[in-house]
């Protein structure tokens, strides 16, 4: 763990200088367009894509990333917050960006924000291997982004909630893999679609806080089965690492992969835990919201939390359900 800490902050060193030549003729006005907060969302979504999918499953695979796929995975990851905007922010309306996706070269932009992921959307199409197979990951994520609005619906059922939760993850994680020469198969897309979900779940449950105060309804926020959750961890933990030992790769390589991917679940967990104690007779999102951000947010910086998550990391990664 200490050396992905040490390639985590490398490579935020390297984005921040890497990003300006990257862009140098898309976006003039670089420094006045992206600011610090823009930065460190970008390099967010760069090392989740790059850390626990892409790299991850190529070195599994016994491939390794070339500069080409390097290149599309930053410009993914430019591209992505600014997808997101359109929808958040209700920039664009669902048919308009439908129109961009589908019909990049003739969509006419209304404003600076939407030009910008034009422009970024064009170039990336330039150079990957599968433009309709890239498009239409797109537009699987356009629609659960869109499905994802009615989270601001207190009566969503919690069905619908976990649908939406693992399938706008699944198909963000589908379309950065569409950016690789080699893309996954059958049996690697079959780990990722929980893997994908748990990742979601995990950031719903460190999210609590700001959610409620947002007014976006989530499974640890809206119904607060949290043993539940739990349990769900436990199962789609152990179908995961199933899966993956019946994969025809070294037993290194699985181990590392499931170490990654795991890391991140881990902090789910935790977050879990936490909100099981905080959350004790709490009834209902009012009761929710007089909460403190402290209480809701699990604080992973200090020494004691960072040996518990490593211990949880090797649980999981060992983690198979006997039953």
């Amino acid at each position: 763990m200490l050396v992905i800490y040490r390639r985590v902050k490398k490579q935020e060193r390297y984005l921040k200088s890497y990003l300006p030549n990257l862009l140098v003729n898309i976006v003039p006005d670089y420094e006045q367009t992206f600011t610090d907060k823009d930065i460190k969302r970008i390099t967010k979504y760069w090392q989740l894509a790059l850390n626990l999918v892409c790299d991850n499953v190529y070195k599994l695979t016994g491939s390794a990333l070339s500069g080409e796929e390097h290149k599309r995975i930053i410009l993914l990851s430019v591209f992505g917050p600014l997808f997101d905007d359109l929808f958040d922010d209700h920039i664009l309306n669902y048919e308009q960006i439908t129109s961009l996706v589908t019909g990049p070269e003739a969509y006419l932009p209304i404003n600076k924000t939407d030009k910008l992921a034009k422009d970024i959307y064009l170039e990336l199409l330039r150079g990957i291997p599968r433009r309709q197979h890239f498009i239409g990951h797109l537009q699987a994520v356009a629609h659960w982004q869109q499905e994802s609005l009615k989270q601001s619906d207190n009566t969503i059922t919690e069905t619908a909630l976990q649908e939406i939760t693992y399938k706008k993850s699944y198909y963000a994680v589908l379309l950065f893999c569409a950016l690789l020469d080699n893309y996954p198969d059958q049996k690697i897309l079959e780990i990722l679609y929980p893997a994908a979900g748990l990742m979601q779940l995990t950031n719903d449950a460190f999210d609590v806080w700001k959610d409620i105060h947002k007014g976006v309804y989530t499974l640890p926020n809206l119904y607060r089965n949290l043993d539940q959750l739990q349990q769900l961890f436990l199962a789609e933990t152990s179908a995961i690492n199933q899966r993956l030992w019946q994969l025809p790769y070294p037993v290194k390589a699985k181990q590392t992969f499931a170490i990654i991917i795991h890391s991140l679940h881990a902090m789910g967990w935790m977050s879990l835990e936490q909100l099981k104690q905080v959350t004790a007779g709490v009834t209902n999102i009012d009761e929710l919201k007089q909460l403190s951000r402290k209480e809701l947010v699990c604080d992973m910086d200090s020494l004691q939390q960072q040996l518990k998550w490593l211990r949880h990391i090797r649980t999981f990664t060992n983690y198979v359900d006997e039953e």
